[in-house]
């Protein structure tokens, strides 16, 4: 009843295997310790019945100690099925002015200006042809070199129960640097999917998988000078300078996941974007495509470099399982 149970309604949060383990633990190994080893069912049984006894007696002398508190018998809801979440940002970059050039060299941003650029230049005027549009790249002026930026997008729910609000995703996106014993900690760029403006709430339509690169926000004072009257109040609070997966293809006959692959241009450059994070739905895990031979290079930091292939996990979570599927 598990896989079809999974197959219905997603993973079994905060659910494994260990939970049986446990049990297994307390109601018969410690159970058959206890007996001497003859006739064991029956002194288990007992041992067990008096344990549960024992429980609930301490729990009855915990709540008189308490002054026989009156329980007020909250409404009961179905845990896990609360999906829905709220963008959060720290209100502090974590850096707080990163040059073009550093963008470029740690974060693995080289087309951070002409997608900068891009990104004014359609907001000024979204219908602009694709000639046009490179003739406004190289047309406009960038009155900065340095923006903030910041390396993790969180994602909070409330809590159903007590209105508390926790986070249950988050998206890293920092450079490599050197840790306390003075080691170096590999950079971590993590995956999203992205909301090309018309996902919905559930369904793969509409969106898009992501590398999110740098996360950042504009300079207040450039505002009017890069999008004019017009558009210079609703400048987005944060952007994210992201590179493309392919679309969404078939799900795999075997396994129902879907393969994508990282979009490049002809230096070998990956196709990127500036977009609003507003437009960032949740973090994504990817398989790599190991083929018959997992190769050895691989690892952990380096794998969304080197693989050109991947699967989808749509079972990371509840969460993506209902908007995926």
């Amino acid at each position: 009843h598990y896989s079809k149970a999974i197959k219905l309604y997603g993973t079994t949060d905060n659910v494994n295997t260990q939970y049986t383990e446990r049990l297994h633990i307390d109601l018969a190994k410690d159970a058959y310790a206890a007996s001497n080893r003859k006739d064991e069912f029956s002194q288990m049984t007992i041992w067990v019945e008096r344990k549960e006894k024992m429980m609930r007696h301490s729990q009855f002398i915990e709540w008189r100690q308490q002054g026989c508190p009156v329980d007020e018998g909250k409404e009961w809801s179905p845990p896990g099925l609360e999906v829905s979440r709220k963008l959060h940002m720290a209100r502090h970059p974590s850096v707080r002015a990163v040059s073009f050039e550093a963008l470029a060299a740690n974060y693995g941003a080289p087309l951070f200006r002409t997608a900068l650029a891009r990104y004014v230049a359609l907001v000024n005027e979204p219908n602009l042809t694709t000639n046009q549009v490179e003739y406004r790249i190289w047309r406009l002026r960038i009155p900065f070199k340095k923006v903030p930026v910041w390396h993790r997008i969180k994602f909070q729910q409330l809590n159903p129960q007590n209105g508390e609000a926790s986070t249950a995703d988050s998206i890293h996106a920092w450079p490599a640097k050197k840790g306390s014993r003075g080691g170096l900690i590999p950079g971590r760029f993590d995956t999203a999917l992205v909301d090309d403006g018309s996902g919905r709430e559930t369904g793969i339509n509409g969106f898009r998988v992501a590398r999110i690169r740098v996360v950042f926000s504009l300079p207040t004072s450039s505002h009017l000078t890069l999008f004019g009257v017009e558009h210079h109040t609703g400048v987005p609070q944060h952007l994210a300078y992201i590179e493309w997966f392919s679309v969404f293809r078939a799900p795999e006959r075997h396994h129902g996941l879907h393969k994508i692959s990282p979009l490049k241009d002809p230096d070998g450059n990956g196709i990127c974007s500036i977009v609003p994070l507003s437009t960032i739905r949740r973090s994504v895990h990817l398989y790599p495509k190991f083929g018959p031979v997992a190769p050895p290079e691989w690892t952990s930091n380096n794998v969304l470099d080197l693989c050109d292939t991947f699967f989808v996990n749509i079972f990371t979570d509840r969460h993506l399982y209902r908007l995926v599927c």
